[in-house]
């Protein structure tokens, strides 16, 4: 174990976990006619082949690696087979298209690509890619399409694999965020960051080795395997989450024990679905969700399905995770109690110092005042800003986005700008109202997408969605637009007069409300943020 202290190698916890639990299974993955498992000793040991094949290949220490491959068994064999050898991982998510594909390519300037065959499909329209000189399919390939080398032969490759001597300040992965505010950027997650976050994680939201765990995140995956907590993979399209078969994951988590569940709020949505239909209540003790505002209509029918169930709603983002937290029952107790505009996600962790500083557009640095300059008062609207061992403090090789994104205090310290509205309550709780982007200047004023979302929804039938933008105008600088999406049959009208009644009472002016059938588009990690940006296209013209 002493070869494990002189290392900030991040596989180093996967390591340990093999050595005290090799028995113990770490991964289960749904496969055609049932599942396959690995035990953490099986997964350190294809890590390993997959480290010696890789090197075979000519990967080095340094060298960027992307990997396109859902999350599965394979995934996680050539992460941490990448990791092991002290290359970097480029993780491109499942609804990565071409352009973010090459967009992340010129950034990560990579060596390798490793990716399910249609994957390649992708890859071999972009010229930079396409003469990578390592190229790995996990499917079939002829000749040398779609890759140099299948799965089988890179693991053909044996021998003992070191650990690589990894300083705290390399990169371990890079990770794109959603591009829900612009072109998505790749966060330099070093390995001294991983292991922050994995600390503040546990910190927060404590595992049991007894536990079984179903994420949807791959994060969380990550630290189950570094905490010796068996992961089980939920059967579905991790490009449409919001299209989970509620009955299948119900399924699978009682044929495994499953005790705990992280995921988008849709996730959950189709777990519920399937309880009204009569499934069995799986039972868990918690459920934690994110990427996503949680409205209390949400949360009143999960706890409703599944009464035993702690949930837990979990408020962060690629670049810092977690921030806050807040459990179900002190939301709506709250939401009950209070009338305060946007949804309370809860006061920050212990692991990160938190302030809220005027809305700006465009770079933010302090000057001689320092954050007396632009910290706004308590109880006022402002973006959220952070700072702490386990928030990211660049973008790989994205200065732009950098100086956009971050600040540098006097100490030198940097702080993570959120991108999030909202402000503290008088007990130092945070309120998210909405994205600085989303921000809608109407007549002179500021007004938060989300609060008048908040305001707009109702308990009426058909209502499916609200989204608030901002379009332009010329006396207005931009009118509020309500969209409105309902289901199918949905009366139109008596809806759009329902919303209008509840706005005017609230005082907030709206300039049009439109009721719709089509879908409000959505972001295509999580399925479940609106797209502001997208939206305000469609309505806009």
């Amino acid at each position: 174990m002493d070869a494990l202290s002189r290392t900030h190698n991040v596989v180093r916890y996967l390591e340990a976990q093999a050595y005290s639990r090799p028995d113990t299974p770490a991964l289960v993955e749904p496969v055609e006619g049932g599942d396959e498992e690995w035990t953490f000793g099986e997964l350190k040991a294809r890590a390993d082949w997959m480290a010696a094949g890789l090197r075979a290949e000519g990967v080095r220490a340094g060298d960027r690696v992307i990997i396109m491959v859902p999350m599965s068994l394979r995934l996680y064999q050539v992460l941490l087979g990448v990791l092991e050898i002290g290359a970097v991982a480029v993780f491109a998510d499942p609804w990565v298209g071409i352009r973010g594909l090459a967009a992340f390519s010129s950034y990560a300037q990579p060596v390798g690509f490793v990716g399910v065959g249609r994957s390649h499909v992708v890859r071999l329209f972009d010229g930079s890619l396409r003469t990578l000189p390592v190229t790995v399919t996990t499917g079939s390939r002829l000749w040398c399409l779609p890759a140099r080398r299948c799965w089988e032969e890179v693991l053909r490759y044996e021998g003992p694999v070191r650990l690589y001597p990894n300083g705290p300040g390399d990169t371990a992965l890079i990770t794109f965020t959603s591009g829900s505010s612009g072109v998505p950027k790749g966060a330099d997650r070093t390995h001294r960051f991983l292991s922050a976050q994995h600390e503040a994680l546990n910190a927060e939201f404590p595992y049991g080795h007894d536990d079984v765990d179903m994420p949807t995140f791959p994060v969380f995956s990550l630290n189950n395997l570094a905490n010796g907590v068996t992961t089980v993979i939920p059967e579905l399209n991790f490009r449409r989450v919001a299209d989970a078969d509620g009955a299948k994951i119900l399924g699978q988590m009682r044929r495994h024990g499953v005790t705990t569940s992280t995921g988008s709020p849709p996730f959950f949505d189709r777990i519920c679905d399937a309880l009204e239909e009569g499934g069995e209540d799986p039972g868990l003790r918690r459920i934690l969700t994110g990427g996503a505002p949680v409205s209390d209509e949400q949360l009143r029918r999960w706890r409703r399905l599944m009464p035993e169930t702690e949930i837990v709603v979990i408020y962060g983002s690629t670049e810092a995770e977690p921030v806050a937290h807040m459990g179900a029952q002190e939301r709506l107790e709250l939401s009950r109690d209070d009338e305060s505009p946007g949804y309370c996600v809860g006061a920050p962790v212990d692991a990160v110092d938190a302030r809220v500083i005027e809305i700006t557009h465009g770079p933010v640095e302090l000057g001689s005042g320092g954050w007396t300059d632009v910290e706004v008062a308590p109880g006022e609207v402002g973006e959220l800003v952070v700072r702490g061992d386990h928030v990211c403090e660049r973008y790989f090789r994205n200065a732009r986005a950098t100086a956009e994104n971050k600040i540098v205090d006097a100490d030198d310290a940097v702080w993570h700008r959120m991108g999030d509205t909202g402000y503290f309550d008088d007990q130092g709780r945070f309120w998210l109202t909405g994205r600085v982007h989303s921000t809608i200047l109407r007549d002179g004023e500021a007004v938060q997408a989300q609060v008048v979302e908040q305001l707009a929804s109702g308990d009426e039938a058909g209502i499916l969605r609200v989204a608030a933008v901002g379009v332009p105008d010329a006396r207005l600088g931009e009118r509020l637009v309500l969209v409105v999406e309902v289901d199918e049959g949905t009366d139109g009208g008596s809806v759009e007069k329902a919303v209008r009644r509840r706005l005017t009472d609230a005082g907030q002016p709206v300039d049009e409300v439109v009721v719709r059938e089509e879908a409000i588009p959505v972001d295509p990690r999580h399925n479940s943020k609106v797209d502001y940006g997208a939206l305000r296209g469609e309505v806009g013209g």
